[in-house]
């Protein structure tokens, strides 16, 4: 077995591992499930089982500032502000109260309120791709603008003058500022990016405490438990983060679910027979299409023994979404996409005290956008993979765009 395991050699950012990671994240579920990669100094863990204990794993936490190799940011950024105060770094007592507060915001109304959100904004974006033919960028034309929109009438919390575009692009920038391995130019960005975005949030937390409405901020600036509130800092470094998170993963996870669905047609028949799938098929969808290689970072704060490996203070690990939800031990027959499977302990948005606030949201626009494209895309629709574009971010491979063939123009052009 360890002849086996040395023998394994993995570049992670290497255009094959990017297309196809399954087959070596197979191997290492087999022969290496806790793998040391030299050439990042970290450690890969492969299997559900293992993903799922570190989860929740006391010696390892998800605040970067335990890395060895961790830099802080400039004295005085947004990024600095966050590594110190944001829910991955403060104290797990705090992080209670913060995430308890923030729950506030997700009450049975709240989520109701949302729901009629996510249909009002996916209409009106699916609305104009009925009659369409040719092809069409499905990220610029629907599951961008989309998830921007959304967060936006459920926070309150927009650019100013409603300029989506600028909306979109802050997004993107500090999502991807928080990567691992990527440069500073795009670490700067965000910086700027998240300055931006938290003025917007700042100044309409002074307009929601001077005239309150129906969405989330508002619910925030007067959340209580007994005398217990947010403070604005605490609001500020949720919202925008939420703001970035909701916007670009989301979009990113629509693009995944209406390619997966075209490049299987008889799992999209089968959807389009019985709308009454959509929720399991967004979670098959969940388990097939998100992940890859990478995922969650934890990092050890004190050295341990894990499955015969030393694992010592410092040190990176990644619990690769992909590994656990490929992992055949645990969702038989893996690799085939199977909307009746229902798969059972999803990974993807965490387990445990850091499990993902904005899950809920996330699925539920999946399901209308999933609900309006089977009303949009044509039989025979086709994804053109060899014309999409990506953005190299360390590890992930980002869609920039996602071309799909509608059909034949009609005469007179689209």
């Amino acid at each position: 077995m360890a002849t086996a395991a040395n023998e394994i050699e993995i570049i992670l950012d290497s255009p094959e591992v990017k297309a196809d990671p399954y087959p070596i994240l197979h191997r290492l579920r087999k022969e290496d499930p806790i793998h040391w990669v030299p050439s990042m100094q970290l450690w890969l863990v492969t299997r559900h089982a293992d993903i799922k204990k570190l989860f929740t794993d006391p010696r390892v936490v998800p605040d970067r500032r335990a890395h060895e190799f961790y830099t802080p940011a400039p004295e005085g950024s947004y990024i600095r502000w966050i590594e110190e105060s944001g829910l991955f770094a403060i104290p797990a007592k705090e992080h209670h109260r913060q995430r308890r507060l923030l729950a506030s915001g997700f009450t049975p109304r709240g989520v109701a309120r949302m729901e009629g959100q996510i249909n009002d904004v996916v209409k009106r974006w699916a609305e104009p791709l009925k009659q369409r033919t040719g092809v069409v960028d499905i990220m610029s034309e629907f599951t961008s603008p989309i998830p921007n929109a959304v967060i936006s009438a459920i926070t309150g919390v927009g650019a100013p003058g409603n300029d989506e575009r600028r909306f979109s692009l802050m997004a993107q920038e500090v999502v991807q500022g928080f990567f691992g391995f990527v440069d500073d130019e795009v670490k700067a960005r965000a910086e700027r990016a998240f300055l931006e975005l938290s003025s917007w949030v700042r100044d309409t937390i002074e307009e929601r405490r001077r005239e309150p409405k129906d969405d989330l901020l508002s619910d925030l600036v007067n959340a209580r438990d007994g005398h217990d509130r947010l403070s604005d800092d605490n609001i500020v470094a949720q919202v925008a983060a939420l703001l970035a998170a909701g916007s670009e993963t989301t979009a990113t996870g629509g693009m995944i679910a209406i390619t997966t669905l075209l490049e299987h047609p008889e799992e999209l028949e089968k959807l389009r027979a019985d709308r009454s799938l959509i929720p399991q098929a967004v979670d098959e969808i969940l388990r097939f299409g998100f992940g890859g290689v990478g995922g969650m970072q934890r990092f050890a704060i004190e050295d341990f023994e894990f499955h015969g490996k030393q694992i010592r203070k410092g040190q990176m690990l990644i619990l690769s979404l992909g590994g656990a939800s490929h992992d055949a031990e645990v969702y038989p027959d893996p690799e085939t996409f199977d909307i009746d499977r229902a798969p059972k302990e999803l990974l993807t948005f965490g387990v445990g005290s850091h499990f993902c606030l904005g899950s809920n949201l996330a699925k539920g626009e999946l399901k209308c956008m999933i609900e309006a494209a089977l009303d949009f895309l044509p039989v025979g629709a086709k994804v053109l993979r060899d014309q999409m574009e990506f953005q190299s971010l360390g590890i992930f491979d980002r869609a920039t765009t996602c071309p799909i063939d509608f059909g034949p123009v009609a005469s007179g052009g689209n």
